[in-house]
């Protein structure tokens, strides 16, 4: 994949962690007293499942240093 920024050749690669992982608005926190929660307005990237990790493909251009991740929340 070419690199929306700089146009050079990204890397692609995967980011994991041991719950939820989520992207949340500026400005908000997560609602809820567990590990697992989220605010309402928060994108879900991965979902841990059983004792796997929440893992999501990403790209990362060395270049420029961004990492570009596709959300798919169907899963």
């Amino acid at each position: 994949m070419k690199c929306p920024y700089c146009n050079s050749v990204m890397r692609l690669g995967t980011i994991q962690a041991d719950n939820l992982l989520s992207w949340t608005p500026d400005g908000e926190s997560p609602k809820g007293a567990t590990r697992w929660a989220k605010s309402p307005n928060s994108i879900v990237l991965a979902k841990y499942f059983m004792l796997a990790p929440a893992v999501i493909d990403a790209f990362y251009c060395p270049d420029c240093q961004k990492i570009i991740i596709n959300v798919d929340n169907t899963k």
